[in-house]
């Protein structure tokens, strides 16, 4: 007799794995972005690309 929750957790498990496949459906929530949110998401971009190029700078130019 197999316990009521095991198939729950089958079932749920069967569901993650299915939605990694190519064919799984993709659900878009059409939530539209704040001002605010799209000046966030700049502004925290500007500042990682420059820690980045601090961190690890451009190759300068050779000669020859």
């Amino acid at each position: 007799m197999t316990p009521f929750p095991l198939h729950i957790t089958l079932d749920s498990l069967r569901i993650e794995a299915n939605s990694a496949l190519p064919n799984a459906p993709v659900v878009d929530d059409h939530r539209p972005e704040s001002a605010t949110m799209k000046k966030v998401r700049g502004f925290t971009a500007r500042t990682l690309r420059r820690a980045a190029d601090r961190v690890e700078p451009r190759r300068a130019l050779t000669y020859g």
